[in-house]
């Protein structure tokens, strides 16, 4: 069985890779989701970015440029530069995010361990995906972020993408979520049924605690296991030690794009492992989307990927199923697949 802190830690890899020595691109071929990222060059201008569409016009007029965002190492200049902005949320908190393409809006979320810089394609979105926007965020508690709040649920993420929306005067968007950001997407799919538009699971974690998750989804959480020296088992172990180790190597040997994933502590790791493996905020019987809503899944993805996929679909009324042949775990990376998922819930708009 394929497993989830290996694959972790090659992802890791693959970013150090696509970060090492000044290159603008990765040559590393590694199963982890960010291999062959470009390097992001930042604006502290708003108007440098091509403005071509009404929802353009809309987030740049309300983008509030975060400079923290632009200590990061910028040497390769790919036209157009993404946009980089913060959205200060009701109790304070900061949602840090940034901007590619024109076209219709769709707010993807990144995994476990990860930052908004894993939806950075091998190319310009304009160019693999015309006629798309993505806004890409780093979830609470990874990147630029704010920690979340002690008791966050997915129902409050949901009312915090809902808030960066009204930002940027985006009355609706489609969503996606990779892996540990796939409950995340789906949380906004199911309680803004109003404003979410279509939405996509890819290689999303499935809930291993609902009330009829399969026997084997929940065996195949590797990270349920009994704790061992040489495995992923997290049972009689503290999590915040393996989130801690993972980030003091990430900010020693990861680069910088995999160091701001970490830049804000081991919190938005915990959030993601806790609110995965404990009953979930909201029902996935409630989204409503039907063809709309798209679980994506790698032939040769995770174990428990592999098993949850079909019972995310099985719990939504009406969804599509896609297995992506011979994808692993991280098969977005690949600008076909990318562009074949965004343009899916472009039909949908």
């Amino acid at each position: 069985m394929a497993s989830r802190l290996a694959w972790m830690w090659s992802t890791r890899r693959a970013l150090g890779a696509a970060t090492a020595g000044g290159l603008g691109v990765a040559t590393s071929t590694s199963s982890g989701e960010c291999g062959g990222l470009r390097r992001p060059t930042f604006s502290t201008n708003t108007t440098n970015t091509p403005q071509s569409s009404q929802f353009s016009s809309q987030i740049s007029q309300n983008s509030s440029i975060s400079s923290m965002n632009c200590a990061l190492l910028c040497e390769v200049s790919t036209a157009p530069n993404p946009t980089c902005g913060t959205c200060k949320l009701p109790d304070g908190r900061l949602l840090a995010y940034h901007i590619e393409g024109t076209g219709v809006p769709v707010i993807c979320f990144h995994g476990m361990g990860s930052s908004r810089f894993t939806w950075l394609g091998e190319k310009p979105l304009n160019d693999s995906c015309p006629g798309v926007q993505i806004i890409a965020i780093d979830r609470p508690g990874y990147g630029g972020s704010t920690p979340p709040p002690f008791g966050y649920s997915y129902s409050e993420f949901a009312q915090d993408v809902a808030v960066l929306a009204d930002h940027l005067n985006l009355p609706r968007f489609c969503v996606a979520g990779h892996s540990s950001g796939g409950p995340y997407a789906l949380a906004c799919a199911a309680l803004l049924p109003d404003r979410v538009a279509a939405c996509a699971a890819i290689a999303s974690d499935a809930p291993y605690c609902h009330p009829d998750a399969p026997k084997e989804l929940r065996e195949a959480d590797s990270f349920a296991l009994r704790a061992t020296p040489e495995g992923d088992g997290l049972y009689g172990k503290n999590p915040r030690e393996l989130a801690t180790s993972m980030r003091n190597s990430s900010l020693e040997n990861g680069g910088p794009i995999k160091a701001h994933a970490w830049r804000s502590g081991v919190d938005g790791w915990l959030c993601d492992f806790t609110l995965e493996r404990i009953p979930w905020s909201f029902c996935l019987e409630d989204i409503k989307l039907g063809p709309k809503m798209t679980v994506w899944v790698g032939g040769e993805d995770l174990e428990a990927i592999k098993i949850g996929s079909p019972f995310l679909h099985k719990c939504i009324a009406g969804s599509k199923f896609v297995v992506v042949p011979g994808g692993d775990h991280g098969f977005k990376r690949d600008p076909v697949n990318l562009a074949n998922i965004l343009n899916e819930m472009k039909s949908h708009f």
